[in-house]
C-alpha cells in the first residue's frame, strides 16, 4: 500500500511536469513561422496572417505569432498611413504585448520580441505625431535590448535594434542630447552602423538567423543614406539588394540609386518590382516612379502622380504630388492647367513632411517656378549633371530676376551641379554666395549649402573647415527641412572625431 501511494505520487509529479512543459509559453521559430514572417516582410499580409492563425491553433503557447501580428500593424501603418489601421492597432497592441510578456521561458527572444514591439510602436506613434509616447517606447526598447544583451551576449539579433538605436542616438542634435544622457541612453552613428554591418555579414553566414537579412538590410540602407557620407558603401548595398523580390528592398534600392545619381537605374528597379494582388498596396512607389520620370523630363510622370493621389488614403506626399502635377503642366507650357493643379495643394494632404511643406509654401507664395531653374533642378536630381549645367547656363544674368528668391536658388543650383561634377572650387564659390544671400531666407538653400561645403572639406580631410560649416548649417533656423539638415550636420560633426 505504501509503495502504491509512493508510485502514484511519482506518477502525478511526472504527469504535472509533462503538463507544465506542454503549457509553458515558448518562442519557437519553426518553419511555418519563418514562412509567415517572410510573407509579412514581403508585404503579403493575408498569406502571413493565415499562417499565424494556423500556428496559434497548432502551438497555442508559442508567443512569436503575436510579434508577427504586430509586424503587420507596423508595416500597414508605415506604408498605408491610414487612421483606421492606426486605431485598430492601438486597440490591439496591449493584448499583443501581454501575450509577449506572458512567459518565463529562458529564451533571448522574450525580451527581444518586447523591444521590437516597442520600437515598432514608437515609429507608428511618430507617424501620427504622438511624440511623448513614442519617446517612452524608444526608452523601453533600449532598456530591454541592453538587458537582453547582458543576459544573452552572443544573441546576434540584438544588434539589429541596438544598431538602429545607437545610430539614431548619435545623430540627435546637441540641444536635445542632454535629455538622452539623463536617462542613460548613449551611442554614436559609427557604433550603430558598425553593429548593423557586422550583423549583415553574420546573417549571410548563419542559417539560424538568416531569415532576418532583408529586414536588417532595409534598416541599414536608410540609416546609411541619411547619416553617413559614404557613396562607396551605398553602392555596395545597392549591388546586394537591387535584384531583390522584396518590395521593401526595391524601395531602398531605388532610393539609393537616386541618391547616387543613377536615376535610370532607379526607374528600372521600380519597373521590375514584383507587385501582385497578394501584396499590400505600396503606393508610395508610384509617387517615386513619378519623381524619377519627371527628373528626366518624361511627360509620362504625371500618370504616376495621378494614380498616387487617386488611390492613396494616407496623408503624406499628397501636396507634393499635386505640386509635381502642376510642374508637369508648366514644363509643357499649359499655364491654366498649372494654376488649376496647384489649387489642389491647398485642399488635400497635410504638411508633416518636408516635400509637402515645400508644396504648401509654394502655393501660399503664389510664385510660379522659374522654368530654367526648375528644369535644372529636376535634371540634377536625376543625375543628369551636364544637361542640368547646359540648362542653367542659358540664364545670362541671374541678377535680372525680379524675384530675389530665384537669385539665391540660381547660385545654389549652380553650386550643386559643379559639386556633382567634382569642380569643387567653383562649387564652394557658389555655395558661399548662396549662404551670403540666403542666410535669413525661409528657403533651405543657405543651410544646405553650408552642409555641402562641410561635406567637401570633410572629404578633403580639412577638419577645421568641415566643422565650421557643419556648425554654420546648424546655426541657421526657421527654414525648410531644418530638422533633417541639422541631423545630417550633427552626423557630420560626429564623424570628424
Amino acid at each position: 500500500r505504501s509503495f502504491f501511494f509512493i508510485s502514484m505520487k511519482r506518477f502525478l509529479i511526472i504527469i504535472l511536469c509533462f503538463f507544465s512543459l506542454q503549457t509553458q509559453a515558448s518562442y519557437l521559430w519553426n518553419e511555418s513561422l519563418k514562412e509567415a514572417y517572410n510573407d509579412i516582410i514581403h508585404l503579403k499580409f493575408e498569406n502571413g496572417k493565415n499562417l499565424l492563425e494556423k500556428e496559434k491553433k497548432l502551438n497555442p503557447k508559442n508567443r512569436l505569432p503575436y510579434l508577427l501580428e504586430n509586424y503587420i500593424y507596423f508595416l500597414k501603418i508605415q506604408i498605408g498611413e491610414e487612421q483606421s489601421d492606426y486605431e485598430e492597432g492601438i486597440d490591439r497592441k496591449n493584448h499583443l504585448l501581454e501575450e509577449l510578456k506572458s512567459s518565463n521561458v529562458n529564451s533571448p527572444w522574450v525580451l527581444y520580441s518586447q523591444s521590437e514591439f516597442h520600437l515598432q510602436w514608437a515609429a507608428n506613434k511618430l507617424k501620427f505625431k504622438d511624440y511623448l509616447s513614442a519617446a517612452m517606447d524608444i526608452n523601453k526598447a533600449y532598456r530591454l535590448l541592453r538587458k537582453n544583451q547582458k543576459i544573452f551576449p552572443n544573441f546576434k539579433p540584438n544588434s539589429k535594434g541596438l544598431g538602429v538605436l545607437h545610430a539614431l542616438i548619435g545623430s540627435v542634435p546637441d540641444k536635445y542630447s542632454w535629455t538622452l544622457s539623463i536617462i542613460g541612453m548613449n551611442g554614436s552613428i559609427d557604433q550603430g552602423m558598425n553593429e548593423l554591418a557586422s550583423l549583415i555579414e553574420e546573417l549571410k553566414q548563419n542559417d539560424q538567423y538568416s531569415f532576418l537579412l532583408d529586414e536588417t538590410y532595409f534598416l541599414y540602407s536608410f540609416l546609411k543614406m541619411n547619416l553617413q557620407n559614404d557613396r562607396k558603401g551605398l553602392q555596395e548595398i545597392l549591388r546586394d539588394i537591387q535584384k531583390s523580390d522584396n518590395l521593401l528592398l526595391n524601395f531602398a534600392a531605388c532610393r539609393i540609386a537616386s541618391k547616387i545619381g543613377e536615376n535610370d537605374l532607379a526607374i528600372e528597379i521600380l519597373k521590375n518590382r514584383k507587385q501582385s494582388e497578394a501584396h499590400y498596396p505600396f503606393l508610395y512607389l508610384e509617387y517615386l516612379m513619378g519623381v524619377y520620370k519627371q527628373n528626366k523630363l518624361d511627360p509620362n510622370a504625371i500618370h504616376h502622380f495621378d494614380n498616387y493621389v487617386k488611390h492613396f488614403n494616407g496623408k503624406n506626399y499628397i501636396k507634393s504630388a499635386y505640386m509635381r502635377i502642376s510642374w508637369h503642366y508648366l514644363l509643357n507650357g499649359e499655364i491654366d492647367n498649372f494654376d488649376l493643379a496647384r489649387t489642389n495643394i491647398y485642399y488635400f494632404g497635410t504638411s508633416m513632411v518636408g516635400a509637402d511643406k515645400e508644396a504648401q509654401e509654394s502655393f501660399e507664395k503664389k510664385t510660379q517656378p522659374q522654368l530654367h531653374l526648375l528644369k535644372a533642378r529636376l535634371l540634377f536630381d536625376g543625375g543628369y549633371y551636364n544637361e542640368a549645367l547646359g540648362v542653367i547656363n542659358q540664364i545670362e544674368n541671374p541678377l535680372f530676376f525680379s524675384n530675389g528668391h530665384f537669385i539665391i536658388e540660381y547660385f545654389y543650383r549652380k553650386a550643386r551641379i559643379y559639386d556633382a561634377l567634382e569642380e569643387t572650387s567653383i562649387a564652394i564659390e557658389n555655395y558661399q554666395k548662396t549662404i551670403d544671400l540666403g542666410r535669413h531666407n525661409r528657403a533651405f538653400y543657405a543651410s544646405k549649402s553650408a552642409l555641402q561645403i562641410g561635406l567637401i572639406y570633410e572629404k578633403k580631410g580639412n577638419i577645421t573647415k568641415a566643422r565650421y560649416y557643419f556648425e554654420d548649417c546648424i546655426s541657421m533656423k526657421d527654414h525648410q527641412y531644418e530638422q533633417s539638415l541639422e541631423q545630417k550636420a550633427k552626423a557630420g560633426i560626429n564623424r570628424l572625431y
